[in-house]
């Protein structure tokens, strides 16, 4: 009996464990293979503080039962934050700044000069800051402000001297040797300078009694870096989607093995079953919809048609092996252009900073104000969608399949939703949208193709069906199934972005191993693992003082980048394609 019972869950089971978690590792996890000895020392701990710190992340009450202290400089006398948060964020903001900076100097002159300005933008906020304690004994009190200004230019200015220095010592191999790792520990030295100053002033200023202004101090600036979090979350989001994906396919395999007759009973009582579940159990909830949101409800229905007749039209070219990069690169190019009005904001900011900290000039403040951070998420996001759509019907004319009809196809689909999305918010009609009607519209549609086609429908054709069902599930319930499941063991919702981050590493970062001639494969996986680490320790920040919640970023990521990435990703990978070959 149990041999038998071992075989049942083994065809139940096995192809979970080999969709979800092992092929998806083995493709796509993080490399350090290409990386020197030190180097990859480097990016072990840096990976080994970001495991801590996402645990941390979902234990934020240990944090908190500890002794606080009161955000002097945050602008908020009521926020608190965990004495004991405080040096382990800054020793992840160090650790990840250095792995990020010696990447750079792995790359290209042009990436040095771009990582410089970057840095000298967003970190503005904690380089000049005010409020330091005055008369205080210590000399790192008196003396913060400087330290802090010096350690901020000196990583600038390394930067920036690595690129000058780049073309004339590149064809001498024993120089540029030399003169890369005295530029990576001239960019340690004014990293540590820089927060190593603000460590040990916050524990002289608890030694002597004065005022603790450093935790005030990070506080203001991590406020403003919250922005740098919206990437990451974006891509997460889009990472639990495609983890769905996975879990929806595996669940179908084992339906393969049905008679016909069986399969289409099983699709068919699926299909009751959501009915049953998301209609007449829930018909308080959609009558309520119909009478007070029946704008929503149409244009929900309207643009999920549309989507599916979309992505029918472009994605019917063969399967090909290209499909993991173009998913990769579309995921994170997408992230980053709509997370472009956030950081806009965190670049006017450091812009203001910077130049009334070096120039004391108010022509920085003036700039910023002047920056189109509103009309990029407006107008300018709809450029950039019809931009996209364009892109993606010229790369689909030019190729004959493979990277180029992928990736086109998915810039297509991006395109034309944030379009959709934004061109009745930019003309002032707010219109609202149901998550939950998208997954009924779905439910219905497979309701129609099985009563008018259920003589003709194959069984892969019926295995398609099946896993649409469950994906469409599983996609508009954002993650509620991980959230229940983590909080059977006391996690908080946070959980499906700790997730979706986890993910991203270990099964989207393929392309941190590859490389290229202005980011070398020695130079992308410290980039990357900085980025994370900088990232997560500032959401580990937000966590333990309660700032702000990033589930409201995961639910713009979601509607924005994860319904068109959910829609692409099923005509790519659930409706049976043929092969290239």
């Amino acid at each position: 009996m149990s041999t038998r019972l071992r075989r049942l869950l083994v065809v139940l089971l096995g192809p979970l464990w080999v969709r979800t978690l092992r092929d998806p590792v083995r493709e796509g996890h993080l490399r350090l293979d290409t990386l020197s000895r030190t180097e990859r020392h480097l990016a072990r701990a840096a990976l080994v503080l970001l495991g801590v710190l996402l645990v941390s992340v979902l234990a934020p009450g240990v944090w908190r039962s500890g002794t606080l202290l009161q955000l002097t400089g945050s602008g908020n006398t009521l926020s608190f934050a965990p004495a004991a948060a405080v040096p382990v964020l800054l020793l992840g903001l160090l650790l990840g700044l250095i792995t990020l900076m010696w990447g750079a100097l792995d790359a290209s002159p042009l990436v040095r000069v771009v990582v410089a300005v970057a840095y000298l933008l967003c970190f503005a906020t904690v380089s000049f800051g005010s409020g330091f304690t005055v008369g205080a004994d210590a000399w790192v009190l008196r003396h913060l402000a400087g330290l802090l200004e010096i350690g901020y230019l000196g990583v600038i200015g390394v930067l920036v001297l690595s690129a000058v220095l780049h073309p004339l010592v590149r064809h001498r191999p024993r120089t540029a040797a030399v003169s890369a790792w005295v530029l990576r520990a001239l960019v340690l030295l004014a990293l540590v300078v820089q927060f190593g100053a603000l460590a040990w002033g916050n524990v002289e200023a608890q030694r002597e009694g004065q005022p603790v202004t450093v935790p005030g101090l990070v506080d203001s600036s991590l406020y403003t870096l919250n922005s740098l979090l919206v990437p990451l979350v974006f891509a997460a989001a889009v990472a639990v989607i495609d983890f769905a994906l996975d879990v929806s396919t595996s669940l179908s395999e084992p339906a393969r093995v049905l008679e016909r007759r069986w399969l289409l009973l099983t699709v068919a009582t699926a299909v009751a079953v959501k009915v049953l579940v998301q209609v007449v159990l829930a018909w308080d909830t959609w009558s309520a919809q119909l009478t007070y949101q029946p704008v929503a409800l149409a244009r929900t229905a309207a643009y999920t048609v549309a989507l599916v007749v979309l992505v029918a039209l472009v994605t019917r070219f063969p399967a090909s092996e290209d499909f993991p990069l173009a998913k990769e690169r579309a995921t994170y190019a997408g992230s980053a252009v709509l997370s472009a009005p956030f950081l806009l904001t965190v670049v006017g900011i450091g812009v203001a900073l910077f130049v009334s900290g070096e120039l004391g000039s108010d022509l920085g403040e003036s700039l910023n104000r002047h920056l189109p951070s509103e009309w990029l998420s407006g107008d300018g996001l709809s450029i950039l969608g019809g931009l996209a759509v364009v892109g993606g019907l010229l790369l689909m004319r030019r190729s004959a399949g493979g990277f180029g009809d992928e990736l086109g196809s998915v810039l297509v689909v991006l395109g034309a939703w944030t379009l959709g999305v934004r061109i009745p918010n930019a003309l002032g009609l707010h219109l609202g949208f149901s998550v939950p009607t998208v997954d009924l519209v779905v439910t219905l549609g497979v309701a129609l193709v099985l009563a008018l086609r259920w003589r003709r429908l194959s069984p892969a054709a019926l295995v398609a069906l099946l896993t649409l069902l469950l994906f469409s599930w599983l996609v508009t319930s954002r993650g509620d199934y991980l959230s229940f499941l983590g909080a059977l063991v006391g996690l908080p919702a946070t959980v499906v972005v700790v997730f979706g981050i986890v993910l991203t590493l270990a099964s989207g970062s393929s392309f941190a191993s590859a490389g290229s001639r202005r980011l070398p494969a020695d130079a992308r996986p410290l980039l990357f693992v900085g980025y994370l680490l900088v990232s997560v320790s500032i959401l580990f920040w937000v966590e333990v003082t309660h700032e702000s919640d990033p589930d409201d970023l995961a639910l713009l990521g979601f509607t924005t980048l994860g319904i068109p990435m959910a829609a692409w990703l099923a005509g790519r990978r659930i409706v049976p394609r043929p092969s290239a070959d």
